[in-house]
């Protein structure tokens, strides 16, 4: 009886014969020998699919699916998890790397901290110094502080999203096989940034997880690939249907964090961004009618297109003070909150010193680098200026906190 393997590596491949041997080089040489590569050729228009075939005929490692026509990659990752046999799942890019020992030390890890899933820091391969002056470097290395012992995916997930340091890359995390399958998650097919939703079901649903801060992923960055396209209404599309998916996956599954609901208030902007970006060229309800299932999705949207745009503006008056104080904090650790930091404070670069909350209870520690402290308990600079950024709720209460206090403080107020 054939040996169950170790790891199952999962490959979707489309038009990159020219990274392709590498990719596969950097795989097949790991000092891990007991593996599986699975390559989904998704009908390639190149050589991918005869490279593929050559790899096969040396490597019985290595096994072949021929696509007929192309599904994308959510369809080939799916597709891998369908066909997969190893113990521990991985997932790659026809035209990225991995270190040689990566395989070897993550299962290592996994097996000896029984961890349902392993996240982890990359490196950056720019193709041609034209390439890295133009292009933003990719998210490499984390700088938060992350318990090195299992713990709860929620948790894990949480320290992310509070110290900015969640990324959904499938190259970046190392997947128990049994609990993707035991959990059903599948990534989306038939849209974009699938990885958004299938990583931000699988760490939420995590029994244990945990972070090394170890570069095993090499990633590059080349012209034409999908991180250094410009955006289309695909683009569009694909944030859309992943706030609602996140959305109703949370709601279905009674998961509460705030973790999550930033991540899912964050995709929803996304898509509001785009749609104020691309809405002048295309015609994006036209693009979007054309998948059927959409419909009533896109429709929903729509409505909300108003509120966002008066969400998203602030009053003159409100960023005139926030701009000229030398002492700034925001009131609140939550959505509104969060959302008030990157549209105004970060975006045009203020400086914070930091968020007060009412009590610690569950509040995060950190947002952004910055403190979350009681409000009772600190000890607020005389010239400090406190932006009240809570939801309709709680304003009453905060105001009459903050007028007791005698601080200076606004409204997070929006324009009419």
């Amino acid at each position: 009886m054939q040996k169950q393997p170790l790891v199952s590596v999962v490959i979707p491949v489309y038009n990159t014969e020219k990274y392709l041997p590498q990719c596969l080089d950097s795989v097949l040489c790991q000092t891990l020998r007991d593996i599986e590569v699975l390559c989904i050729d998704d009908a390639s228009p190149d050589r991918c699919g005869e490279i593929l075939d050559e790899y096969a005929v040396r490597d019985p490692r290595v096994k072949v699916f021929h696509l007929p026509e192309n599904h994308k990659q959510g369809y080939g990752r799916n597709l891998g998890i369908q066909h997969a046999e190893g113990e521990f799942l991985y997932f790659l890019d026809s035209d990225d790397m991995i270190e040689p020992a990566a395989l070897e030390e993550l299962i290592e890890l996994a097996k000896k901290e029984k961890l349902d899933a392993v996240f982890f820091d990359s490196r950056d391969l720019f193709e041609s110094e034209e390439i890295k002056r133009v292009y933003t470097p990719a998210f490499e290395e984390r700088h938060g502080d992350y318990p090195d012992r299992p713990v709860e995916g929620k948790v894990l997930f949480d320290l992310f999203i509070e110290q900015n340091e969640w990324t959904c890359y499938p190259q970046r995390i190392f997947w128990r096989r049994d609990f993707i399958i035991r959990e059903g998650i599948r990534n989306p097919e038939g849209s974009e940034h699938e990885d958004e939703y299938f990583a931000f079901a699988g760490i939420l649903l995590a029994k244990r997880a945990m972070y090394v801060p170890k570069q095993y992923f090499i990633l590059r960055i080349r012209p034409n690939s999908v991180m250094t396209s410009k955006y289309m209404p695909k683009n569009f599309h694909g944030y859309l249907v992943n706030y609602y998916r996140m959305s109703r996956f949370v709601a279905e599954r009674e998961i509460h964090t705030l973790g999550a609901d930033l991540n899912i208030t964050r995709m929803y902007e996304r898509s509001c961004f785009l749609y104020n970006k691309l809405s002048a060229e295309y015609d994006l309800r036209e693009f979007c009618s054309r998948r059927e299932s959409d419909k009533i999705l896109y429709e929903c949207f729509e409505q909300h297109i108003k509120a966002v745009d008066y969400m998203n503006r602030i009053d003159p008056g409100v960023l005139q003070q926030i701009e000229s104080c030398s002492h700034l904090y925001i009131y609140g650790a939550g959505i509104v909150a969060d959302r008030f930091a990157r549209k105004v404070v970060l975006r045009k670069n203020i400086h914070l010193d930091g968020f007060l909350v009412s009590q610690a209870n569950d509040n995060v520690r950190i947002l952004y680098g910055r403190p979350v402290t009681v409000f009772s308990e600190t000890k607020l600079p005389e010239d400090a200026l406190v932006v009240a950024a809570v939801g309709a709720g709680l304003r009453g209460e905060v105001s009459e906190l903050l007028e007791r206090s005698g601080v200076r403080w606004i409204y997070y107020r929006d324009v009419k």
